[in-house]
């Protein structure tokens, strides 16, 4: 019996079109949800062209802990959102443990950098294991499973 042998096997990367997948359904579900909390509770304005709803006080800090609990700690606790759950891809920290609501708020801190002119996706194509910004300070990976 080989005692050095690792007791878990390495995990397999998940590739970029099932990260962006998990993304766009994510995106999908909060834009939805936000679209219903702005017409049920919120102003709607027009300016221009464009007419939307404006939502402020407790129900826009509503809809705040409702995004951050479907993300953030869904993600922490799971180490996945209902994207990832759907494409069966899941957060860890890199070597190969659950991942925290800790490291979930880290990596998601850095979602708009990862976004601005698809940064976070030449990163992640770019490395071998596949991290865009917030999964490299967080220190995590996306794994199938």
């Amino acid at each position: 019996m080989d005692f050095l042998a690792e007791p878990f096997p390495e995990p397999k990367i998940a590739p970029i079109k099932y990260r962006i997948s998990a993304a766009i359904i994510d995106f999908l579900i909060m834009w939805l949800i936000s679209f219903l909390m702005g017409y049920l509770f919120g102003d709607i304005y027009a300016y221009d062209d464009s007419v939307g709803y404006h939502l402020s006080g407790f129900p826009a800090f509503i809809l705040f802990a409702i995004e951050f609990g479907l993300i953030s700690i869904q993600e922490g606790l799971t180490g996945k959102t209902l994207g990832k759950r759907v494409v069966r891809i899941k957060v860890v920290k890199d070597g190969t443990s659950e991942s925290s609501v800790t490291a979930s708020i880290v990596r998601h801190l850095f979602d708009v950098i990862d976004m601005f002119f698809l940064v976070g996706i030449f990163v992640a194509a770019a490395g071998q294991k596949k991290q865009r910004i917030g999964d490299l300070i967080a220190k995590t990976i996306v794994v199938e499973g």
